[in-house]
């Protein structure tokens, strides 16, 4: 079998990719394709596709993929889901000394004190973020919600002494001299206890939205080891495919219906309006509500190996 590593995120790179494919397709039996970028949008007839379309042009010969997404238009081909969502694996919370020193710091729900219910972290700035930024400031739950957009200033955002401020970008890793740990981990992987002890919720966007797939990462990784509930500004049924993954979401607590509508504007104002409604809940009576889906989703991040096809052992 013929293993290919694919970065390739735009039409001309996916044609080079499509080529090597062919290639690789007349001198081997079978072919994997690990792609690493899961945003391909590539042109084809002047219609631009995403990276669903492209594994579907296989339909029919040896070739598979393994991707950091989970299909949501029909995918015809044999496909894998590998992903860490942590950048050095799902176990970080529990090795690493300084992201358990993170969780040790996070105030039980029962002894916050505080009027705000949801952070929203935009972080920087992109079409969708400002989509749902303007949407936000013209919706009841902002009074209810922690808000920050540094867009393209890190220094507009929100960073307390137990987390690193990025020079540019939240991506930018921490080295061994910068966190004394002797690991790999993202800004964007450092939980922040003083946002969490003055909200009790999360609500996410994920850097790459199409209803094609769904993206899942530290966005949604974080919550999960908090055990703290969250909303997901993604895809259409995103959900759905979080829950297709092996995990729970908080149907009956949280208005998910917003889950299904197509129409990215309406769906996401659907979702401030859920998140509108949880503030309307005792905190308390919410997280003993989840307690079961919070633990188990916790569990079934930490004990599965997500990525391992492509797997780090940084753990210190």
């Amino acid at each position: 079998m013929k293993t290919i590593l694919s970065y390739a995120g735009n039409t001309e790179e996916v044609d080079k990719l499509r080529e090597e494919i062919t290639t690789a397709l007349q001198n081997n039996k079978k072919v994997q394709v690990k792609l690493c970028q899961p945003g391909i949008m590539f042109k084809k007839n002047n219609v631009y596709h995403t990276v669903i379309d492209f594994m579907n042009e296989w339909t029919g010969k040896n070739v598979s993929f393994i991707s950091n997404l989970v299909p949501i238009k029909k995918c015809n081909v044999d496909f894998e889901y590998s992903n860490d969502m942590f950048f050095t694996g799902p176990r970080l919370y529990k090795k690493n000394k300084m992201c358990k020193y993170l969780l040790s710091k996070l105030a039980h729900v029962s002894i916050k004190n505080t009027d705000k219910y949801w952070d929203l972290l935009l972080g920087e700035s992109s079409d969708n973020k400002d989509i749902l930024h303007a949407a936000i400031k013209e919706h009841p739950v902002l009074d209810k919600t922690f808000l920050t957009y540094f867009g393209r200033d890190t220094s507009k955002g929100h960073w307390s002494n137990d987390v690193v401020r990025p020079k540019k970008h939240t991506a930018e890793t921490l080295g061994p001299l910068a966190n004394r740990f002797n690991t790999q981990i993202r800004c964007s992987d450092l939980i922040d206890p003083d946002i969490y002890n003055q909200t009790h919720y999360s609500a996410i966007i994920e850097t790459t939205v199409h209803n094609d797939f769904a993206m899942f990462s530290e966005k949604e990784a974080k919550p999960i080891v908090a055990q703290r509930p969250f909303i997901i500004f993604g895809a259409c049924r995103q959900l759905e495919a979080f829950k297709s993954l092996g995990f729970k979401t908080f149907d009956g607590v949280v208005d998910e219906s917003y889950d299904i509508i197509e129409d990215k504007v309406t769906r996401w104002n659907k979702a401030l309006d859920s998140m509108l409604s949880l503030t309307e809940k005792d905190p308390i009576e919410v997280y003993e509500s989840l307690k079961s889906s919070l633990e188990h989703n916790k569990k079934h991040f930490e004990d599965r190996e997500w990525n391992r096809c492509l797997s780090w052992e940084h753990y210190e």
